[in-house]
């Protein structure tokens, strides 16, 4: 991982988007809107579910069940990958993409 380089794009972001009551609302509003699965058994669409095995935010077993919830779904994970996209993976994040979209 790049450290550096993470580093200072997580600076930007906090002093571009660091708003208290922003953070609150984006809380209440995934403690609110519900289970999703029901909707997503729902879907009839090529669908590719990326996480990170490291995601502090969404544990890896929350990517599994969306995945799960899709049918035909794929499930692609990184080892070390939290909640972000390292640029080193970008190029199989992005193969993985073009495969999706020849399947639709």
């Amino acid at each position: 991982m790049d450290v550096e380089r993470v580093t200072r794009l997580a600076a930007e972001a906090y002093d571009r988007g660091f708003d208290p009551a922003g953070t609150a609302r984006q809380f209440n509003a995934i403690r609110i809107s519900g289970d999703r699965t029901e909707g997503l058994r729902g879907l009839s669409v090529p669908a590719l579910v990326i996480h990170g095995e490291d995601d502090p935010l969404v544990t890896p077993e929350g990517g599994t069940a969306t995945a799960d919830a899709i049918p035909g779904a794929k499930l692609l994970t990184f080892p070390g990958m939290g909640h972000d996209l390292p640029r080193p993976l970008w190029p199989v994040i992005a193969e993985a993409i073009a495969e999706l979209t020849e399947r639709g």
